[in-house]
């Protein structure tokens, strides 16, 4: 079984390739923390990345059943629009901005994993059951 072709997985393999470019931009922001002149750099958010793909909408099968919430474009990082503070050397890296970006980004990595490999568990579950 190729789990390459199972779109769940396509996308979790794009999501971490996504938060191991951010993380050495994060680290690489770091490093030059005392680089004169240095501007820190980040990605765009991941959904910038994904503009092709189609949001998943549940189906209401029964009066009952509940709406959907906002959409998932409706919500947006704050304080993302610029630069933090800039040094007179004109470095513009915030160490405390890059080490909660770093944080967001290892949480965002364990859940990657962790529904990569639940979704490998039902997997061998239905392969063993079938």
């Amino acid at each position: 079984m190729d789990l390459s072709k199972i779109g769940f997985f396509q996308l979790a393999g794009t999501r971490l390739d996504y938060l191991a470019q951010r993380q050495k931009l994060i680290a690489e922001n770091v490093v030059n923390a005392n680089t004169p002149d240095y501007v820190a750099r980040d990605l765009k958010p991941f959904d910038a990345v994904l503009n092709d793909v189609r949001p998943v909408e549940t189906a209401r099968t029964s009066a009952f059943h509940l709406t959907g919430g906002k959409p998932a474009t409706a919500f947006r990082e704050a304080g993302k629009d610029g630069l933090w503070e800039t040094t007179p050397s004109g470095n513009a890296v915030s160490l405390e901005n890059e080490m909660s970006k770093g944080s967001d980004n290892r949480d965002a990595f364990a859940l990657t994993t962790s529904l990569f490999q639940r979704n490998v568990q039902m997997l061998r579950m239905a392969w063993r059951n079938g």
